[in-house]
């Protein structure tokens, strides 16, 4: 974290005036923070008793690198921060992008001179395990809840991300505003009688182009319409009985989900589907989702969770990190967590293969009885059974393949279901 610490002295002849002071940002910065420091008060003792008397007044506010006032606070607080994810009331969320940042001190008041130590933080990003639900309902289509009630509906579930996904509407996105604690993305459901897409966006997520299509071409010309607004579109439930994928896959897509509600064939055959593309050498990551309505039976937030690696909460770190792999997924917000490393290569990396390369499967989570499999594109390379409840740690000799990923499996009412699954680690 870089810190940097000033202090000047104003005078009585500089108030009433406003002051810019830059300083500058570089890259990967998630937040920054202000505070600064100056006598306000006097006490002195009369014969009635100790009276504290205002001296001096110092307001605060902060310009973001375009020169725009991103907010202002007064003299209310002495400590503020600006982020993408959260930032003190009066103050705009934003990314914090490099350039020259200037923090604006108003010198209200001063009544002969007053020194002010202003200190500014730049703390940077670093990645973090983050858990969501990238596919839910509102009231704005045919789901059951309000956007509010979806929100502390997910914050309940422990959530730190959710993506709102309405079919063809993007009204809930006008509703989001600024919930505490969770990351709430823009999205929409493309709906069409051909298959169903999620659009994730990072800027207000208010699609206005037509999404109802009737042709092939038509369904082209919106998800090229979507990515011309550099949102990320994942293909859903691409196996399903009643709504599958049907209109090719040359298309721009970057996510498939492949899990969708509680695990079910047609998961199966996804995931299968998806196997077959890494297995023929493409990098295509999977997710999971809910598509909750309503709580049922089976289907509620964040069942499944996608678990991803991401820079920070800013919506933009989160989806890079979907497409890059960095995730798994698993059957409920606080179900089973898996890793695995080729070498010191992570899920959605690279790794470069050589003889005596080691590898290494964890599971967080695990129960007695319970069956990791290691995959690659040749097949099922080992597998191995959990002897206790608790973290469990793998090791195996890396081959000369493409990739290699893992799924654990539990015994759910006498059957053996899939619990969780990774995306790949990639071998060069």
């Amino acid at each position: 974290m870089e810190e940097i610490r000033l202090s000047r002295t104003y005078t009585s002849e500089e108030q009433k005036q406003y002051l810019r002071i830059p300083f500058e940002v570089g890259e990967n910065i998630e937040r920054i923070e202000i505070s600064y420091a100056y006598l306000r008060h006097k006490q002195r003792q009369t014969p009635y008793g100790e009276e504290k008397r205002e001296i001096n007044i110092i307001d605060l506010g902060l310009f973001d690198e375009q020169g725009q006032l991103c907010g202002w606070s007064g003299s209310e607080r002495l400590s503020v921060v600006v982020s993408e994810h959260h930032s003190t009331p009066g103050y705009r969320r934003l990314p914090i992008r490099r350039g020259t940042w200037q923090v604006a001190l108003g010198i209200y008041k001063v009544e002969t001179s007053v020194e002010v130590q202003l200190t500014i933080r730049l703390v940077p990003k670093q990645r973090r395990w983050l858990r969501g639900d990238l596919h839910m309902h509102t009231l704005n289509s045919d789901g059951i809840y309000t956007t509010r009630e979806v929100i502390a509906y997910a914050k309940h579930a422990k959530l730190d991300f959710i993506a709102l996904t309405d079919h063809n509407n993007t009204e809930q996105n006008k509703e989001i505003g600024n919930p505490q604690g969770i990351t709430v993305i823009s999205g929409m459901e493309y709906t069409n009688y051909g298959g169903h897409a999620n659009f994730f966006f990072t800027d207000d997520g208010i699609f206005t182009a037509n999404p109802l299509s009737n042709t092939k071409e038509e369904m082209q010309a919106t998800i090229a319409e979507a990515k011309r607004r550099n949102a990320i579109v994942s293909l859903n439930h691409i196996c399903d009985t009643g709504c599958p994928w049907v209109l090719g896959f040359d298309i721009p897509y970057d996510l498939i989900e492949v899990w969708n509600g509680f695990i079910k064939p047609s998961d199966m055959q996804a995931i299968a589907w998806w196997h077959q593309r890494l297995a023929e050498g493409r990098h295509l990551a999977a997710v999971g989702g809910s598509d909750t309505h309503r709580i049922e039976q089976g289907r509620s937030h964040g069942t499944p969770t996608t678990y991803v690696h991401a820079l920070s909460c800013a919506p933009k770190d989160i989806l890079d990190a979907l497409v890059q792999g960095r995730s798994f997924i698993t059957a409920t917000a606080d179900g089973a967590r898996l890793d695995l490393y080729l070498g010191s290569s992570g899920l959605g990396e690279t790794s470069t293969w050589n003889d005596g390369l080691e590898g290494e499967a964890s599971v967080d989570g695990a129960k007695q009885g319970d069956r990791l499999i290691l995959i690659s594109d040749q097949g099922v390379e080992a597998s191995w059974n959990a002897e206790y409840d608790g973290s469990l740690t793998f090791a195996f000799l890396v081959e000369k393949r493409r990739f290699y990923r893992i799924e654990l499996y539990r015994k759910t009412l006498g059957i053996e279901l899939l619990a969780a699954l990774t995306n790949p680690v990639y071998l060069s």
